[in-house]
């Protein structure tokens, strides 16, 4: 018919799911009680590596943690107050963090939580450094088996993880 429109769809973004507030809140207890319960491993962080805490946590715990919202927000400020102590080997909390330092580690650690969550759900392959805030850290990493693998630093870590990081593991 002319004069008709046709409808076009546009593809949108996948919309990511979101976990719902009494879910957020029984997911901050159990990452409560991980963190609680591994005093240990966190103490000895340097040593062991940043890849070995990310295995105490489940896939729903790393995805409230990069959900944008309230709940997400909560879990992200648990998770640091004990991780960027951790990682700068100060369990004592004798030494102050600054507000540089902790910015420093959360703007590394998250896009970390990222990559191990489409590590998890086999969209990427990566490898994290034992102190991936160290300035001469290396990730490695690999958008499939075929493809080349990659050494980044945790600067272009951060600038990959603004630009493409949801589509790199495909959230």
């Amino acid at each position: 018919m002319a004069g008709r429109k046709t409808n076009t769809r546009n593809t949108s973004k996948q919309q990511i799911p979101r976990i719902s507030g009494q879910q957020a809140s029984s997911l901050l207890d159990k990452c409560d009680q991980l963190l609680l319960q591994n005093r240990d491993l966190l103490a000895d962080l340097p040593r062991i590596g940043f890849g070995t805490l990310l295995v105490l946590f489940s896939d729903e715990i790393l995805q409230l943690a990069l959900q944008p919202d309230s709940h997400g927000e909560r879990l992200r400020a648990r998770l640091m107050s004990d991780i960027v102590p951790a990682l700068q080997g100060d369990m004592s909390g004798r030494h102050e963090v600054n507000f540089d330092d902790m910015a420093h580690c959360v703007n590394i650690v998250m896009p970390c939580l990222l990559l191990d969550l489409g590590r998890r759900q086999k969209h990427i392959e990566v490898e994290f450094p034992i102190d991936p805030t160290d300035s001469s850290a290396r990730f490695r990493l690999r958008v499939s088996k075929s493809s080349p693998v990659h050494s980044i630093n945790n600067e272009q870590l951060m600038r990959l993880a603004t630009s493409v990081g949801e589509d790199l593991v495909s959230l």
